[in-house]
Formats: C-alpha cells, sequence, structure tokens
C-alpha cells in the first residue's frame, strides 16, 4: 500500500496556476509529471492502493498539479511525519517540497523512518553553499531511500540525486568521503530511466574490499563442528571449523568479497541481564551475523535470514529380524484351517454316500484314510459308486494343494526372513514398553501430556553417544535429530541392514535461520542470498556433504535392506540336509515310537506254556 504524502514547509507548492508566472508554471508542470510518473511506476510494480486522507478541508486545499492525480496527506511540520512511522502495511511515499535552501538544514534524522521512501524537491537553482547542506543532509541519510530533485543551472533539467554508502579500503568503515551520484534525469516532464531501481537505487553495501567479515559459529552438528571446542572461549577465533553453515558463510562471503572471519560462540552464556552474550555482540557490532543450526528465538532486536534448512526430531528405536523356528513356521502356516474343513467335509460325505448305498464302513476308517491321504502317506479309500470316485478325485486334488502348499511355506521359512515390525505413530512407541534412554536436561521440549508422561518413564543418559549406545545394548529407544540418526543408522548397520529406525511421525521439526545484526547492512542482502541457495537446493546439499555423502547413502541403503525381504539365496536355491534335519529327527522318533509299540505287543501277546498237561 503506497501513500503519497506531500510535505509543504513554508510555501504550499499548490498554489493556482493561473497566479503564477509562465516560466514557474512550465517548472511545477515538469516536477509534478515527473513526481506522478515516479508514482506510477510503483503503483504498476506492486500494484498497492492509495490511502487518501487530510487535515484540511477539502475548499482549502489548492488545486495544483502535484495533487490532481494522487491521494495525499498535508502538514505543515516534518515532524508530523513520525506519527505515521506505525504503517506497516507496504511502502509510503513522501513528497517533501523546498524553495529555500535554508530549509534543507531543518530536516532531522528523526523525522526520517527507514521504511518509507521519499522525495526532496529543491526547485531552485543550487549555489555551492547549498550543494554543500545538500550533500551533507544525503550522507545522513545514506542508509534511507532519500532522492533529491534539484534543477541543473546549466541544462533547465531536473536532476535526480542521491548517494549511495560504500565501505573505505583503509578504515572497514562506511566511507565519510561518499560522492553524489546522478541516478537519473527529468527532461521536461519525463524521466531519462523508466526501472524503480533508477530511481531509489540500493542502499545496501555489497562489496566490503577484502575487509573482515566477523561471523559467530556455535557449535551444532552437522551445520558446525569444532575440532578444539574444549581449548575455545567465548569469541575465540577458529580455523578449525567446518559443516554446512561454514560452507554457507563461505559462498556469502565470496559474494560481499570479503574475509571471513570465524569466532566460536557460546549460546548457552549470557549477560548480567540475562541476554545472551552472543545476541550482545551483534548489537554492539563485534559481530556482523551468528549461524550454527540457529534458531528464530531471539524476538526482534536482531535480525533473521529465513529459513534455509530444518531438521525432524523423532523417536529411533532397534529392530531386528525374527529368528528362525519351527514356532514362527506354524505361525505362517495361517492356512491350514481350509484343508482341515476340506478334509472333515471329506470324511462326513463319504459316510454319507456309504450308508445311501448300504456299505458298510466305519467313521474311524474314513477319518483314517482321509488323513493319511491328506498327509500323502496313504491311498483314498475304494470308491464303489460313481459318486465316491467324484468325490475321492476332487479331494485328490485338495491334497496335491495341501502338499505344494506346505512346500511353499517350508521353502519360504527356510530362504527369505520378513522385514520387522515397525511403528509409525509416537503412540505406537509408546504402546511398545520399551524402555527409552533420554538427556534428563533435554527431554521435556513438548509441552504434551502423553509426552511428558512417557518420558518420565525413561532412564538416563548424559549424551547422544551414551544414548544411542544404551539403545543398542538393551532394545530400547531413544529421541534423535535428524543429522545425527543419519551417522548413527550407518555406523550401527550389520551385514547392509540397518539395526535401527525412526518412527514416521515426527515429534518436533525445527527451522533454522541465520542470526543478523538488526541495523546491518547485510540484512537485505542476505536474505535474498539464502533464499536463492535454499530454492537451489545448495543448502540441503551442503547438509548432506556435511554429514558425508557416503554416511547418508549406506543408510539409506541400510534402511531399504531392512524394510526388505531377506533371501538366503535368490537363484537356484537348495535345501539343505542340516536345514530339514528337523524332518529326519521326527522321521526317526516315529520308528522308535514304532519299535517301541511293535515289543510291547509282543511282550503282551507272547504265548504261555502250560504244565497241567504233563
Amino acid at each position: 500500500m503506497w501513500v503519497v504524502l506531500l510535505v509543504y514547509l513554508h510555501v504550499v507548492i499548490g498554489v493556482d496556476v493561473k497566479l503564477i508566472p509562465s516560466e514557474k508554471n512550465i517548472s511545477v508542470s515538469n516536477i509534478a509529471a515527473c513526481v506522478h510518473e515516479i508514482y506510477d511506476l510503483h503503483q504498476n510494480s506492486y500494484k498497492l492502493t492509495i490511502i487518501t486522507y487530510t487535515d484540511e478541508p477539502k475548499e482549502n486545499i489548492s488545486d495544483n498539479l502535484l495533487t490532481k492525480k494522487i491521494p495525499y496527506v498535508i502538514t505543515y511540520n516534518v515532524n508530523d511525519l513520525t506519527k505515521i512511522s506505525d504503517l506497516n502495511e507496504g511502502t509510503v511515499l513522501i513528497v517533501i517540497n523546498i524553495k529555500y535552501c535554508i530549509e534543507i538544514t531543518d530536516l532531522e534524522i528523526k523525522s526520517f523512518y527507514i521504511k518509507f521512501r521519499y522525495i526532496i524537491i529543491v526547485d531552485i537553482y543550487v549555489p555551492e553553499t547549498c550543494y554543500e547542506d545538500m550533500k551533507k543532509i544525503l550522507y545522513e541519510l545514506k542508509n534511507y531511500n532519500v532522492i533529491i530533485i534539484t534543477r541543473d543551472r546549466k541544462t533547465n533539467n531536473y536532476n535526480l540525486i542521491t548517494v549511495i554508502p560504500e565501505i573505505d579500503e583503509v578504515t572497514c568503515a562506511v566511507s565519510e568521503r561518499l560522492t553524489i551520484n546522478l541516478i537519473n534525469v527529468c527532461r521536461n516532464g519525463l524521466l531519462d530511466k523508466k526501472a524503480v531501481s533508477d530511481i531509489f537505487p540500493s542502499k545496501k553495501i555489497n562489496n566490503f574490499k577484502m575487509c573482515n567479515l566477523n561471523i559467530g559459529m556455535s557449535e551444532f552438528y552437522p551445520y558446525s563442528i569444532v575440532n578444539n571446542k574444549d581449548s575455545l572461549k567465548d569469541l575465540d577465533r577458529s580455523k578449525h571449523m567446518y559443516g554446512a553453515d561454514v560452507e554457507t558463510m563461505k559462498i556469502l562471503a565470496k559474494k560481499f568479497n570479503s574475509k571471513l572471519k570465524l569466532f566460536y560462540i557460546q549460546i548457552n552464556k549470557t549477560t548480567s541481564d540475562n541476554v545472551p552474550q552472543f545476541i550482545q555482540d551483534l548489537i554492539d557490532g563485534k559481530l556482523e551475523a551468528c549461524a550454527g543450526g540457529l534458531y528464530r528465538r531471539y524476538g526482534d532486536v536482531v535480525a533473521y535470514s529465513g529459513i534455509y534448512t530444518k531438521q525432524s526430531i523423532f523417536w529411533v528405536y532397534t529392530v531386528e529380524r525374527d529368528r528362525r523356528s519351527w514356532q514362527s513356521l506354524v505361525g505362517k502356516m495361517t492356512g491350514l484351517y481350509v484343508f482341515l474343513i476340506t478334509y472333515v467335509c471329506y470324511v462326513i460325505l463319504w459316510n454319507v454316500l456309504s450308508q445311501f448305498d448300504y456299505q458298510t464302513m466305519t467313521i474311524i476308517d474314513s477319518f483314517v484314510y482321509g488323513w493319511g491321504a491328506l498327509v500323502g502317506a496313504s491311498g483314498l479309500q475304494n470308491a464303489r459308486s460313481l459318486k465316491q470316485k467324484i468325490l475321492n478325485i476332487v479331494y485328490l486334488i485338495v491334497c496335491l494343494h495341501l502338499s505344494a502348499f506346505v512346500s511353499t511355506q517350508i521353502f519360504y521359512y527356510l530362504t527369505i526372513d520378513r522385514p520387522p515390525k515397525q511403528f509409525k505413530t509416537t503412540e505406537e512407541i509408546r504402546a511398545s514398553n520399551r524402555t527409552s534412554y533420554l538427556i534428563p536436561a533435554e527431554k521435556y521440549f513438548v509441552d504434551d501430556k502423553k509426552y511428558i508422561a512417557h518420558v518420565n518413564k525413561s532412564r538416563d543418559c548424559f549424551t547422544f553417544t551414551q544414548c544411542e549406545e544404551l539403545m543398542l545394548k538393551h532394545k530400547a529407544s531413544t529421541i534423535l535429530i535428524e543429522g545425527l540418526f543419519s551417522r548413527f543408522q550407518s555406523v550401527s548397520s550389520v551385514g547392509d541392514e540397518a539395526s535401527v529406525m525412526r518412527v514416521a511421525e515426527d515429534i518436533l521439526v525445527s527451522y533454522h535461520e541465520i542470526i543478523l545484526r538488526k541495523n546491518s547492512t547485510l540484512v537485505e542482502t542476505v536474505q535474498k542470498s539464502v533464499q536463492r541457495l535454499f530454492e537451489a537446493g545448495i543448502c540441503q546439499k551442503l547438509y548432506i556433504e556435511a554429514i558425508g555423502i557416503l554416511i547418508v547413502d549406506k543408510a539409506k541403503i541400510a534402511n531399504k535392506n531392512i524394510l526388505s525381504n531377506s533371501y538366503s539365496c535368490t537363484l537356484g536355491c537348495e535345501i539343505t540336509l542340516s536345514q530339514s534335519a528337523v524332518a529326519f529327527y521326527v522321521w526317526i522318533l516315529g520308528c522308535c515310537f514304532s519299535c517301541f509299540i511293535f515289543f510291547f505287543e509282543i511282550l503282551i501277546k507272547a504265548p504261555t506254556i502250560s504244565f497241567n498237561d504233563t
């Protein structure tokens, strides 16, 4: 939303055109036309709405060329501009008309607001002293979007001038010897250049001329890793830092043509006013920015780069495939009940048909023959009628299918292992009754009753590494961030299969940003640069490289393998005797049991010799 505010100092530009001399009328007309063009350029670019307000009745407002097309607010005191500084919707365009050079010195910086755009019209031939005054006020307003429109004595055109801040190569501060830049020319009511950037050029300093770019860097894997962390104090320089954020800052330093200097910062260190020390260092100008996996949590006393990466926080648990056992084989054969039902139906139908044909057959014989045929241990009963032959044929087909079914299940059991059980939600991990190992000082980061009740039962560990070791040892669970998980899953994998997995549901997602000094000239440039890096996938690429491309790929492969069926062979699988040993044990046991019954029958039915006949 653009508001065009016409500020009249001592003399209102909107006098009746009929009362103005011809030359002055042309002058006002040219300036008004150029201001209208500036207004139209902004309006078309941003499609903004104009708010109209006035402190004077309409009948008291002079009909002039500037106010014919542009809604406006009239004020006779430039200090009144501070009253509209709370307008946050869009940008306000303020036109200040000055008739006398002395009025330039009356302008105060406190009357200007950084997010507004200002046009100061000096509709006179500027003498040398006035030029110096303009140069002085432009230097004071070097960081503001301020331009001055003044008449050129030689060409009688109107020049649009401003000052663009630069870095002094010697002091590495903003140069005090700034030159006035001619950015555009208004000729007969038309601007030479039509782009918005040719009217209000960027005041951001992008060239540091190889001066130092002081960056604070905290320690947070994989964004920043400090090798000699224990030997460093707050704001100590370190050349042994690496990670995703370090590489990002190298890219930005190259863009700004500066020397990158990294300083170690302790994010938990505070001042006497309980302000984080590195935030105070930013405000004091010791640092330009801070990075290292930081968050937007420090209020509006600092500026932020915008989100450039994110990390999930989730539950992690151990997994392993079920060990091979005959109990698991029986569990796989859940479809056997269909064949048992068919077997019972066969016995019943056979006896019904036998009774109908007046055949002598006991139900016990039907059960025995039917079971023997089903398991392939005996033949079917002799069919004496067409009905019984048809029944035997269809039952024989079922018996063959049972043999194929059992063979397939045994082959599957001996050669294929299914994936382990997975937990997809935090509720499932809570219901699993697994022991959790968590760091006491860091586990209460979610205000949820169920979560708090669960972590209250956890056991203590004091580092992420210790939590990981205890989890593997006791087949438990823990909470990890995404960056640590990839490395842990890769290192702990066994036989190219993951030993740990994550819950699909996230507990929390953290978004990381670079912290900037609010009044730094780098804010806007860093924000745009970080956004481009994020959209191009550079930030994600640096994140993966900081963890290790091979580590991330190994973790992905291990995770994929554990979620797939495990095959002991893939082609020409052979079932060995050792794998079928149980069948032979059963056969031997059956033979022994049969021999025992045989000897028992001999003992019972052995003939006895009677001596009474002798």
